[in-house]
């Protein structure tokens, strides 16, 4: 497992190295501390020892040490997470000056899940803030859902629990993407999401001293995402939205124009309590703090949201959940002729690429709400530091994002058979 060779042979002298080759694992060498000699006193994989040569026994008897050192840390290592340490690993514990009884009784060897579920309860709790506010209910989701998968992936490895010092290999990390991407045959982005909170995890590890350094940062681990292919609604469908005719069914009535909320102020969901707290029948623009980034939104007093501030005279019901008004607005867009037009979705998901074929009013979610404000007013030439007042967007990168104009067919029309005249 570890041998010892001089680089130059060539030279009068030089440095030993050490080359370490575990098992099952790519072979690396360093050069050993302080261990110039005479290339003369070196023989075929050690010091030349025997009579008269004392220096170099006590080179030899160096190199004897590391040797132990370093297969007892191996065996020792091994027998405590069930896999090998990375190079990083092993030349962080010869930098420590340790003893393998010192290392391996750190106090600081954590299990990976209890660290995840010791900060997903603090965040939960309103025990840590983020900026000086709470954690989003969608973060702590998001925390779940990587609980989730590392206790999966955990079964999948036969493996009680992971040591968050395991984490430090990248070889453990790759393989946790393609258990996500095979095993589990989640999309791209969803494994993007698992992937940036176990980073976002391990880099509180690294804060709280428990491993010396995050190894996405360190390899420079690329975490992969794809446009994801969405819909927006028509100025047609908007008004046809808005006419239909739910006197019968209070029930869909409410669905629909608390989606109506959605659509004409283009707030997230995490705002929607904040905006019909402002909404009012004396002002031209309803200004509230964005829950998210903290910015400041001015939603202009559209047409359709003074008309549903007089319905319910400005006393706003309590909004349904997200769950029943993503389930609903399917249902209630079906009713709109143009929604059941056929909308090609393209992605990847279990590392391959996928086109699957749904109806447009399969593809409305609450966000699309948010992304049809934002185009429609892009196109009808409103500019886009303006749209980002009302979005509460930072970034224009952002909100470049959120544009999904489709093509002008008349308009191209008109230009190409003007070609012909």
């Amino acid at each position: 497992m570890v041998s010892y060779y001089i680089r130059d042979k060539k030279a009068k002298s030089g440095s030993i190295r050490c080359c370490v080759q575990p098992k099952g694992q790519k072979r690396f060498s360093f050069t050993v501390a302080n261990s110039k000699i005479e290339l003369s006193e070196w023989g075929i994989g050690q010091m030349k020892t025997g009579k008269g040569k004392q220096s170099n026994s006590q080179v030899q008897n160096r190199l004897n040490r590391l040797r132990e050192l370093t297969e007892n840390f191996y065996s020792e290592y091994y027998n405590t997470y069930n896999s090998s340490p990375t190079q990083e690993i092993y030349l962080e514990f010869l930098r420590s000056n340790m003893s393998n009884e010192e290392f391996f009784s750190k106090p600081d060897k954590v299990k990976l899940l209890d660290l995840i579920e010791r900060i997903t309860l603090r965040r939960t709790a309103g025990k840590e803030l983020n900026k000086g506010q709470e954690f989003s209910y969608a973060t702590i989701e998001s925390y779940n859902s990587l609980i989730l998968s590392i206790r999966e992936f955990q079964i999948y490895k036969r493996k009680l629990h992971f040591f968050l010092e395991e984490w430090l290999r990248m070889d453990l990390i790759e393989e946790f993407e393609h258990f996500l991407t095979n095993n589990r045959q989640m999309s791209l982005n969803t494994i993007h999401n698992r992937l940036k909170v176990l980073k976002a995890f391990l880099q509180v590890g690294v804060n709280e001293d428990l491993i010396p350094f995050n190894p996405f940062k360190k390899f420079k681990k690329v975490l992969y995402t794809e446009d994801s292919d969405v819909v927006v609604f028509t100025k047609q469908e908007l008004n046809e939205l808005e006419a239909l005719d739910f006197s019968d069914n209070h029930y869909y009535d409410r669905i629909r124009d608390q989606y109506l909320l959605y659509l004409w102020s283009g707030v997230r969901k995490s705002d929607l309590k904040n905006l019909v707290k402002v909404i009012n029948p004396s002002t031209k623009v309803y200004t509230f703090r964005a829950e998210k980034t903290g910015e400041v939104c001015q939603i202009p007093s559209f047409d359709t949201l003074r008309r549903l501030g007089e319905k319910y005279k400005y006393d706003f019901p309590d909004p349904y959940s997200d769950t029943i008004i993503l389930r609903e607005i399917k249902v209630i867009c079906q009713k709109i002729p143009s929604m059941h037009i056929t909308i090609e979705k393209k992605f990847t998901r279990g590392g391959k690429k996928v086109r699957e074929y749904f109806k447009k009013h399969q593809m409305i979610v609450i966000h699309t709400a948010r992304r049809t404000l934002a185009t429609l007013l892009v196109d009808a030439g409103l500019p886009y530091h303006q749209v980002m007042k009302i979005t509460g967007h930072k970034k224009l990168t952002t909100l470049q994002k959120y544009i999904k104009s489709e093509a002008d067919v008349d308009g191209m029309l008109a230009v190409g058979n003007g070609l012909l005249k």
